[in-house]
């Protein structure tokens, strides 16, 4: 079952803590690579996925589809 839009969020897979600085390289190369698709719960984040690009990653996490696949 995919969780609800709510408890979904995304991160950059190579800068899961958020980037380190916000110079333009590095906001490229997070947008340049796999993006972590996660389910927040009580206790923290579960990965569910990852997703090949941005675009896809937004995807899932705009979706409210039941059948939203990660």
């Amino acid at each position: 079952m995919t969780p609800a839009p709510h408890e979904r969020e995304i991160r950059s897979a190579r800068f899961p803590h958020g980037l380190p600085d916000r110079c333009d390289d590095t906001v490229v190369e997070a947008f340049d690579d796999a993006w972590l698709l996660l389910e927040r719960t009580p206790t923290g984040y579960r990965v569910l996925g990852v997703a090949e690009d941005y675009r896809s990653a937004r995807a899932w996490l705009t979706a409210d589809d039941e059948g939203a696949q990660p």
